[in-house]
């Protein structure tokens, strides 16, 4: 059975207060979003104390062009990713010549030759290594890369995988959209990278075994997540109706996926799940019947790094390898969201 053997994780150098970037929000739509000053209570609703982003504040104090921010993106996404590995296989005792296949998962920038390719020649990957990059994921994209990675692992049980989800999502602020999605966006989004090394049977290495995956997509409802693509890059779509998705949903969705291992929700006893913001962890709280702890590695990834998009789901997994208290043959459900609309789950083993 394939398994988690270690995540690594990065996020860039500019560190700020939940509240320092309030009042720059709220200096830059005030004089042409009239509601700017009901909308600000956001930045307390959403739970999110810190965030780290890859330029400082006084970047955004002018408009840029896509090929300005692509440009950062590709820059970044390399520099981080390259930390989340080597974080990551420094705790497996391996190096980059010991990973067969390389994943590479993110939706906030674009680049040919692929970052992956960069990763491998800066890092000194063996040359026959293979690659997999994949975009457009989302929110979604750490949870349904490692799920990419199970099904490569059982395939390949002698191989070494590699995921890396990195996400700039501060680069796709748009400097002259005062809708309230760019605001609510302001709020809540934020950069980092993650590394997680998937290993297949008769590899040595131990790790949590990743028991089952299910994918699901729901029928209409494509304009729920996603982006729009326009001259000054890309812009986020965000619906406010994703909490009330989520709860017409969510139970039945997992109850129908634990069904197949013959389990239920109350054999479950950690919980890995995308923090799309405090509404969503209350709807998956309120649908799943879950106490507050339960949350607890996914509140605390969401107050200290905001929602990073794909990466944030293994930002969780990582705290809650190294700060929680998983036992032997304890049962774990990884859970994230994103555009389609669509689920991505997955099912752990300790």
């Amino acid at each position: 059975m394939p398994r988690v053997v270690a995540v690594g994780t990065a996020v860039p150098p500019f560190c700020f207060e939940q509240q320092e970037i309030r009042e720059w929000v709220h200096q830059h739509f005030r004089e042409n979003l009239e509601c700017t000053q009901s909308l600000i209570a956001v930045f307390d609703n959403v739970h999110v104390h810190r965030r780290f982003f890859c330029v400082p504040l006084e970047w955004f104090e002018r408009h840029h062009t896509f090929s300005e921010k692509n440009g950062e993106y590709i820059r970044w996404s390399e520099r981080l990713s390259i930390e989340a590995i080597e974080r990551c296989l420094e705790k497996a005792d391996l190096g980059p010549q010991d990973v067969d296949h390389l994943v590479f998962v993110s939706t906030s920038g674009m680049a040919t030759p692929s970052i992956d390719a960069r990763i491998i020649n800066r890092l000194g990957f063996g040359p026959h290594t293979k690659r997999t990059p994949v975009f457009g994921l989302g929110c979604a994209g750490g949870a349904t890369g490692l799920t990419h990675c199970q099904d490569l692992a059982r395939g390949a049980p002698d191989q070494r995988i590699l995921l890396v989800s990195v996400e700039l999502s501060s680069l796709t602020f748009q400097f002259a959209d005062y809708r309230k999605s760019n605001f609510v966006a302001s709020a809540l989004f934020a950069d980092g990278a993650a590394a997680v090394l998937v290993c297949g049977d008769t590899c040595p290495e131990e790790g949590i075994h990743m028991v089952d995956s299910m994918s699901t997509l729901w029928p209409n409802t494509l304009d729920l997540m996603g982006w729009d693509f326009s001259e000054t890059g890309l812009s986020v779509i965000f619906s406010p109706t994703i909490p009330k998705v989520l709860d017409q949903h969510i139970r039945e969705n997992v109850t129908e996926f634990l069904q197949r291992s013959q389990l239920s929700l109350q054999d479950l006893d950690h919980f890995v799940i995308h923090p799309g913001g405090a509404k969503i962890l209350l709807a998956m709280r309120e649908s799943l019947e879950l106490s507050e702890e339960k949350l607890d590695a996914s509140r605390f990834v969401l107050e200290n790094y905001g929602n990073m998009s794909s990466p944030t789901i293994l930002f969780i997994l990582e705290h809650l390898m190294r700060e929680g208290s998983p036992e032997k043959a304890d049962w774990g459900l990884c859970a994230a969201f994103g555009p389609g609309f669509s689920s991505e789950l997955l099912l752990l083993r300790w």
